[in-house]
Parts: structure tokens; sequence; C-alpha cells
């Protein structure tokens, strides 16, 4: 994905549950796309001239172009998925990865960088705003946002994020930078109150020797996460 957006001058807007595809770090990466997201990313969607869309179920069409503005081009390995946000000119079912490596070799390079410029500049901007937010305080109290903001470039190497549903998610999408070779999901599809805590134990279970960091606000923790330390007690032995 990172070459074809090369190519091709482009930016990357990532739906929450893609989040780990490609690293936040990268200066043409807009970060999270919808009702979560970034002013970069919605400028990108709003003024491109094609919109490219890679094995996602993003289901918020009000946040993609308008109808009729731009062409679409759709990757994905399931075919009735292709189209259902935007009408598509080129509908390409496969494997994403294994598509976009047929497809590299007959892109050519974008030599005008203004649009890719622009979006590193409205990346720049967003990435000001989210630092000013972080910084307020109200009548001595922080801003709940600098929570996630302060612990981003804390993150240890290989960490794998999980977040619950809530406030909490806002700012776990805004402000956590994903670095290369982390990982990270969350309730994105029924946005359901509760599976953070779960999600952070089965990670563990799983990747017992990477860190498991959940973000979960005090709403979701107390009615279920909490409840899930008796989990975490009973299997400590098993989680290294």
């Amino acid at each position: 994905m990172i070459e074809t957006a090369e190519l091709l001058g482009a930016g990357i807007a990532k739906a929450l549950l893609g989040r780990e595809v490609v690293p936040d770090d990268l200066p043409f990466v807009t970060g999270p796309i919808g009702l979560l997201g970034s002013k970069a990313s919605d400028e990108m969607m709003m003024n491109c001239d094609v919109l490219f869309m890679i094995g996602t179920s993003f289901p918020y069409a009000e946040w993609l172009p308008d109808e009729g503005s731009c062409r679409g081009v759709e990757i994905d390995i399931d075919g009735r998925m292709i189209g259902i946000r935007y009408p598509m000119d080129a509908h390409v079912v496969g494997d994403a990865k294994e598509t976009l490596r047929e497809l590299i070799p007959l892109l050519r390079r974008k030599e005008d960088r203004s649009w890719r410029e622009e979006i590193e500049e409205n990346v720049r901007a967003w990435d000001a705003v989210m630092d000013k937010r972080a910084a307020q305080s109200f009548e001595g109290k922080i801003n709940p946002q600098a929570v996630a903001h302060e612990l981003s470039p804390l993150l240890p190497d290989g960490a794998i994020l999980t977040a619950d549903s809530g406030s909490a998610t806002n700012w776990w999408a805004r402000h956590i930078k994903l670095r290369d070779g982390m990982r990270a999901s969350l309730s994105g599809t029924l946005a359901t109150m509760g599976p953070g805590v779960p999600y952070a134990i089965a990670a563990r279970f799983a990747y017992p020797d990477r860190p498991v960091i959940c973000f979960v606000g005090d709403g979701a923790f107390q009615m279920n996460g909490m409840n899930e330390m008796l989990t975490v007690k009973r299997y400590a032995d098993r989680m290294a």
C-alpha cells in the first residue's frame, strides 16, 4: 500500500479496524476517517479525483466523496462488498496484497507532487490541532485527551493496543500514533461496549511475549472490564 501511494502521490486514510495496516508516522498518512476521523482525512476525501478503496467495509458514505465527484477503484476479496459505499468504475476482486503486487508494475509514477504536498501540510496542521487540544486545561484540570496524547510516544515497540467503546475511543483514534510493527483492534463493526479488556486478554494469550495495552474509559471498565480482572488473575501464569 505504501509503494502504491508513493507512485500515485496519494495519501492514506484508515478505518479504525485498519489502523495497524500502515504506520501513522508516515507524513502522507492522514489517520482515521469517519466520525472519529481527522480533518486531514476529510480534506483528502472531499477533494480527491480518484477514490481507491482497499479491503475495507467502511460503513459511512457521508465521509466519502460526493457521488460522481471522482472516479472510484476498489479491491476486495469479497466481490459482494465492492461498490456498496461508493459507485466504483473499476471492481477488482482479489486478495489486497497479491492484487497490489500485480497492479504496481502497471502504475506510472505521478511527477506532479502538489497533491501529496497538500496532504502532508494538512497532516501537519491537524497534528498541531491535536497538540493544542491535548495541552488545554480547565481550572487546573487536564483535558482527558492528554492521557492518550502523552501515552503515544511512550508506547513500547511491538505493542498490541485494544480499545473499548465510548469517549475514550475518540482519543485512542486521534491521539495515539501507531508505529511499524504495532497491532491494534477494537469493536469497530458493532461499536459494542465491553470488549476492550477481553480483547487485551486474548491478545496476551496469542502473543505472550508482546506488551498489550488496553485503552478503556471509566464507564466500560466499571460495567465490564473490572470483572475481567478475575480472568487476568486466573490465567496470570499463562500470560508470561
